[in-house]
């Protein structure tokens, strides 16, 4: 059998490695022919895009060259006439060209607009423009071009260009400006068919665009201070080209730029990677459909004939697999009995150990091979050594006599004193098997003994706190059945069975809603983005406040916290904390609210809320109990509560993922600290553009 099994695998394998090394020639094919196809594509762009780009240099260097010209004239005739140049007259011969040059014009010494080819309405103060500082600062004898500015005497965006009017004395006589519509580049841009989302630009070497054109928009702006063009033409190289994603976009383009000579400006085209590859990627796209066909059909074939030897081998797996089944059994019945967290202890035909599992060494603290082989004497006065006297463990034959009598519960509860103490439950299973003759269990029932404690001294706790409130409406109640009063005593007891009545039903409101917490564990609490300054502000005016008491002061930060919360619990929490900061402080003072954000070493944020009365105080014992159910730090009975208040407090707060902590000192005050995990993504204002209310999230589990 192992012989035939391998010489089948042998022959798969050869298939299929037969069938993979064609697949793969057929794609590597392919994979050569996309590169060489992309490869050629972008040589071509990269050639085209250089010819475009020689043709913004040419075209930016005439029309320079034309307004230095026209620049030249003018300032000679001003040095020559003054003032008396008439811009207007030459505009109206064509000696300067209205349609290149929309606005020609002279700025005097002291930076005011004193000549232009068109009208200007008012004396204009130009000394603020950097093309005119530019030539108080220092006579460089260079054409000026400035960044696009907004025209005070047209109105419009353009770009001034400039040069300094010297007098024979080196005198600074004033500036000569010619002004370009920005549109005169960007019309001649839009001609030069880079696509949808090419761009091209004209740069200044201090990274400003003079003008921008992106697609059908014109733009204006700084270029990234580590563009590849700028820092290639700051090194000195006058033109090139490369392949980037843009810094301003995010799009992948193939970029040209040429440096104009004699000017600190630069030319640059792009076009989008994409639109240069189109033609490449419709290529690539029939190549690969082709590729995918004949690797299709390979695998076809090699599937029909792998079918055809599955057939003949499926004989030979389904007696395999029945085989594997039972191995499986046995591996899944080893495993449940290891991971089970109750003990086993299994016995043979003659009533010896043959096995005991993990559990049952967890629990007893003895190893397996002290009681391999044992009986079930041997393991009952073993188990009976480690038991508590007054719970003892009464031995596996009485387990046999309950089981053989037909008894509906022959289980029993023992106390084991060593290792540890435990409470277990231990039973008996009787099997007819010859391995298994039967099973001895044990399950650790501590923590429901435990429970089971804590229940019955809750209930008689609220027993008993109930029962006093009902004392005394029974009692006024029937008094007031049996006797006449005058209407003072009358209302007195009256007063006292409402005040009672009140109480009672506050306990029953607060057992309920500790109920409901528990029950729940927060699957009925709705999560919304809570935006604390605002809560406390609610909870604030709606709280009721006693005779003679001012509302607690706030002291909260201009920084707005937010944390995702059940808006309506967390009310009842800081009610709660109020309430007992009024109550318990009956002599007055201020009661303090303060909040802010708290940085964690583990950078978690957290939003802590800190409650200051300047009351009675508790003691380190009191301080101890303050979250237990029905204590009372007040004992005399002058102040009315139930005692259920700061367990509910508890709750809320952990099942908000939260932490609260009190410090107090008897005659001085209380200080509770409440802290939550903050909306951290939120705590900054800014970020906040949507209304709370349509921010929720109901999930219990950590949001911090």
């Amino acid at each position: 059998m192992p012989a035939i099994v391998s010489k089948y695998r042998r022959i798969l394998i050869f298939l299929w490695f037969t069938a993979l090394l064609l697949t793969g020639l057929s794609w590597w094919h392919v994979a050569r022919l996309i590169s060489e196809s992309h490869t050629r594509e972008i040589s071509n762009a990269q050639r085209d895009l250089s010819n475009l780009t020689r043709v913004s240099q040419e075209h930016a260097n005439r029309t320079f060259r034309a307004v230095d010209q026209v620049i030249r004239f003018i300032q000679s005739r001003y040095l020559e006439i003054g003032n008396k140049i008439d811009l207007t007259e030459l505009t109206r011969k064509g000696v300067i060209d209205a349609e290149l040059f929309p606005q020609v014009g002279i700025i005097d010494a002291n930076g005011m607009y004193i000549l232009a080819n068109l009208p200007i309405p008012t004396p204009m103060d130009l000394s603020d423009r950097e093309h005119f500082k530019v030539h108080v600062a220092a006579d460089t004898g260079e054409l000026f071009v400035s960044k696009p500015v907004l025209g005070r005497a047209s109105g419009k965006w353009s770009i001034q260009l400039t040069r300094r009017i010297t007098r024979a004395n080196g005198e600074f006589a004033g500036v000569v400006v010619v002004s370009i519509a920005v549109d005169y580049f960007t019309r001649f841009y839009g001609e030069l068919q880079l696509g949808s989302r090419g761009m091209a630009a004209l740069y200044g070497l201090d990274g400003v665009a003079r003008v921008r054109r992106v697609g059908d928009n014109d733009e204006f702006g700084t270029i990234p201070s580590d563009s590849y063009a700028l820092a290639a033409i700051n090194r000195g190289e006058t033109m090139g080209s490369f392949t980037n994603r843009s810094l301003v976009d995010g799009i992948e383009r193939l970029y040209s730029y040429r440096k104009i000579p004699g000017y600190n400006l630069f030319v640059i085209d792009a076009q989008d990677i994409k639109y240069v590859l189109a033609s490449h990627q419709r290529s690539k796209e029939a190549l690969l459909l082709q590729a995918s066909m004949v690797s299709l059909l390979i695998v076809a074939l090699a599937a029909a004939l792998t079918r055809y030897l599955i057939q003949l081998r499926r004989a030979m797996y389904n007696r395999q697999r029945a085989q594997k089944q039972i191995e499986e059994r046995n591996e899944q019945l080893n495993a449940i009995f290891e991971l089970s967290p109750d003990a086993f202890v299994s016995f043979d035909s003659e009533k010896r150990v043959t096995y005991i599992n993990p559990a049952f060494r967890s629990m007893t603290g003895q190893g397996t091979d002290v009681l391999h082989g044992c009986n079930e004497l041997e393991i009952s006065e073993w188990l009976i050594e480690r038991c508590a006297p007054n719970l003892a463990f009464s031995g596996i034959a009485a387990l046999h006599a309950k089981v053989t009598q037909g008894t509906l519960d022959h289980r029993e509860v023992f106390e084991l004193e060593k290792p540890v103490k435990r409470v277990l439950e231990v039973g008996l299973r009787v099997s007819s098997s010859r391995a298994v003759s039967q099973i001895l269990y044990l399950r650790d029932i501590t923590r429901e003994n435990e429970v089971e404690h804590l229940k019955s001294e809750f209930l008689a706790t609220a027993a008993h706190e109930l029962r006093t409130p009902m004392a005394s409406i029974l009692g006024y109640s029937e008094v007031l059945l049996h006797a006449e009063f005058d209407e003072p005593t009358r209302h007195e007891m009256l007063d006292t069975i409402y005040s009672q009545s009140t109480l009672m039903a506050n306990i029953l409101n607060e057992l309920l809603d500790l109920a409901r917490i528990e029950a729940r564990r927060s699957k009925d609490f709705r999560y919304t983005l809570v935006h604390m300054q605002e809560l406390l502000t609610e909870v604030i005016k709606g709280l009721p406040l006693p005779a003679q008491r001012t509302a607690p002061e706030l002291d909260l930060p201009a920084q707005p916290l937010y944390l995702m919360a059940d808006s309506g619990k967390l009310r009842q929490a800081l009610i709660n904390v109020l309430s007992n900061a009024y109550k318990y402080s009956p002599k007055g003072g201020t009661v303090l609210i303060r909040a802010w954000v708290n940085e964690q070493s583990d950078q978690t944020c957290m939003v802590c809320i800190e409650i200051t009365d300047h009351g009675i105080g508790l003691t380190p014992e009191q301080l101890q109990r303050v979250f237990e159910r029905f204590y009372r730090a007040d004992t005399s009975g002058k102040v009315l509560g139930t005692g259920l208040g700061m367990s509910i407090v508890k709750e809320i707060i952990d099942l908000h993922h939260g932490e609260i902590h009190l410090e107090s000192t008897p005659g001085k005050g209380t200080c509770v600290q409440i802290c939550l995990p903050a909306y951290t993504t939120l705590r900054n204002d800014n970020s906040v553009n949507v209304p709370l209310e349509s921010i929720q999230d109901t999930r219990p589990g950590d949001f911090s």
